[in-house]
């Protein structure tokens, strides 16, 4: 016999050993967790070697219809059928932990195995939103994930109604979320999770230094103070504020009283009294802890500090609350300060079907599924962030699922503080000139220019706006 007629009768064997066990796999004769017979009686039934057994077990296990177990044997692992339908979901990666996104998804694939959800990471930074608007136009995901700044930018951009189906929404999601997402009476983004900006603070620390703790009638010259106690008889750092946030310093201008809207004359008057203190209160706050706005890179570094006890308060969210589940004190939440008004701004985070997806009525489904009380459920059940449908937020626990870990006592906070919700559209500017607001003031807190100075170029920077260049909603 040639060799490679020997060669040919060996393959055979060895497709005969592969393909028999799959077959007794796919008609149940062997089922998931059996062991199957050894290396040596598998050589012997198909007449092969060992190691051409081998190589067809390595195969099967390829395949994911067998699962090796070191020093035990070869077990059967059904594969998993493939779906039809294989949709693609830009998120940001802070929802992994901050709104169990990955379990969620596992959920509906057990109850949906025939569709396939295949999550894309896109990080978020405002002076980078392109890069969701690149996934959306190259048709690279069928979902995306929004929040007011890069929905804003992608309204600016004119491209929405291109590249954004329109969403039909749920009565039951909590109607003051609905106008971060809706432009000319058309919802293009269905909110999935929300939070206010609060104020976060050590209780024990409150405890310790027989401090009363924060509460609604607090102003930000309150706070001041009790920072600055602390900071000096305690040797801590009172208060801090990620201020390159544009989550955070927005705050003190919303908190301002006046409009940062262009007037009739094409400029804005930043010499107003309100305006002068917002940003002159948004840079003391800084200095008299004695620590620079560059403390920190991010909102999720501030609340690493404060869970390692360097600091008693900071500004931070529910979804911020989720990097504190394991801190090894208690803390608590209160509303932000008052400067002439109470106002917070409102972080959402929406979930929207791209117009150029091949599987809209899919995606759609999708996206109403994720909103839906169950899953909603699961997000109020298994983190610190708040479910956007009202009935999973409020309705409370079951009695056998006890609350996440350092849940604060006044989780419920939120609602006794609607009426202070804002978006960063209220303040009627651009991304773009937002962008340029924020390096003007990024100057005053390191110190490059004085209050005077910081004003005058405010008016500058907004007086040279482009015609083109339009508040984020009409």
């Amino acid at each position: 016999m040639s060799r490679k007629m020997r060669q040919s009768e060996l393959r055979s064997k060895l497709d005969g050993m592969i393909s028999g066990i799959r077959e007794q796999i796919a008609c149940g004769k062997l089922n998931d967790g059996d062991f199957l017979p050894s290396e040596v009686e598998l050589a012997e039934r198909y007449e092969i070697s060992k190691h051409s057994v081998r190589k067809g077990l390595d195969l099967l296990v390829e395949q994911g219809y067998v699962l090796k177990v070191p020093r035990i044997g070869n077990k059967v692992s059904r594969p998993e059928p493939k779906p039809a339908v294989v949709l693609r979901l830009g998120y940001y990666p802070s929802m992994w932990r901050q709104a169990a996104l990955s379990e969620l998804v596992k959920q509906y694939r057990q109850r949906h195995p025939d569709i396939g959800v295949e999550l894309i990471p896109i990080p978020f930074k405002f002076d980078d939103l392109h890069l969701m608007h690149h996934y959306l136009e190259s048709g690279l995901i069928d979902i995306a994930m929004f929040n007011p700044l890069s929905f804003g930018e992608l309204n600016e951009s004119g491209r929405l109604k291109e590249l954004l189906e329109p969403l039909e929404t749920s009565e039951d999601i909590y109607p003051f979320l609905l106008p971060a997402f809706r432009v000319d009476g058309l919802l293009h983004a269905l909110p999935f999770a929300f939070s206010p900006v609060v104020l976060g603070y050590n209780k024990e620390h409150f405890a310790e230094y027989d401090l009363p703790e924060p509460d609604s009638s607090w102003t930000w010259s309150d706070l001041l103070r009790i920072a600055a106690e602390i900071s000096r008889k305690h040797k801590r750092v009172g208060f801090y504020y990620h201020a390159l946030s544009d989550n955070r310093w927005p705050i003190f201008l919303l908190q301002s009283g006046e409009s940062a809207a262009e007037g009739e004359a094409g400029q804005v008057d930043f010499s107003g009294p309100g305006m002068r203190e917002a940003v002159r209160m948004s840079r003391d706050i800084l200095n008299e802890q004695g620590i620079t706005s560059l403390l920190s890179q991010s909102d999720g570094e501030a609340e690493e500090l404060f869970r390692g006890g360097k600091i008693s308060m900071i500004m931070t969210t529910y979804f911020g609350l989720n990097l504190l589940k394991d801190a090894p004190f208690s803390f608590d939440i209160a509303p932000l300060p008052a400067l002439r008004t109470n106002h917070t701004l409102n972080i959402v985070v929406g979930l929207a079907v791209s117009a150029k997806s091949a599987q809209k009525e899919a995606a759609r489904h999708l996206i109403s599924e994720l909103i839906s009380l169950d899953y909603q459920s699961l997000i109020r059940r298994w983190t610190l962030s708040i479910p956007a449908l009202k009935k999973a937020a409020e309705r409370g626990l079951a009695p056998n699922h006890p609350a996440p870990a350092n849940e604060p006592s006044r989780f419920m906070l939120y609602r006794e503080i609607i009426r202070s919700f804002r978006l960063h559209s209220d303040l009627r500017l651009s991304a773009h000139t937002l962008k340029r607001v924020r390096s003007e003031l990024k100057l005053y807190w390191a110190g490059v220019t004085d209050l005077d100075a910081c004003c005058t170029g405010l008016e500058d920077v907004l007086a040279a706006r482009p015609q083109a260049d339009i508040p984020f909603f009409k």
